[in-house]
């Protein structure tokens, strides 16, 4: 299971120019529309907190991760941005902002199980589709939420 999540990972960082340049993350280049800014509030914070730690492994600087491991603590935070974008939420829709390593959410647990499920499809399911353009198809939330808290189940004409 860890390989599966290292791989959806890596397929975070192919998509998402941030890590692609191997640049580091700023929240200003990003929109700033009203969630964005909260989410900031909360990314400078937990970066104050994490000072010096960055370049560690996620696992030894943040409580009960159960889903990510294998890159710098500094991604996570990354992740979690790009998760809530993709679904247009802050971090308190899945966080307990006052405890972040709780899992008192049920949100949490369906985010980690969403990771799951992509995952597995980028590296089981993809790779067995014939003719897809892009040699190296990723899906991510965005391929299905696009914005939305819940992804839409019929093409609109």
């Amino acid at each position: 299971m860890k390989y599966l999540i290292y791989l959806f990972t890596i397929s975070c960082v192919l998509i998402f120019p941030s890590f692609k340049n191997n640049t580091k993350y700023n929240p200003s280049e990003h929109s700033q529309d009203s969630l964005q800014v909260e989410r900031n509030k909360y990314i400078s914070s937990i970066k104050t907190e994490i000072s010096g730690k960055e370049n560690i492994a996620v696992h030894s600087v943040f409580k009960y991760l159960k889903v990510f491991g294998g890159f710098p603590a500094e991604n996570l935070l990354i992740a979690m941005n790009s998760w809530s974008r993709a679904l247009n939420v802050n971090c308190g829709y899945c966080h307990n902002e006052g405890d972040w390593a709780s899992d008192s959410k049920p949100e949490k647990e369906i985010a980690r199980e969403m990771s799951g499920m992509t995952s597995t499809i980028n590296s089981n399911l993809l790779k067995n589709i014939k003719g897809l353009k892009n040699e190296s198809p990723v899906i991510n939330c965005t391929s299905c939420h696009n914005g939305k808290l819940k992804p839409a189940l019929k093409i609109k004409d």
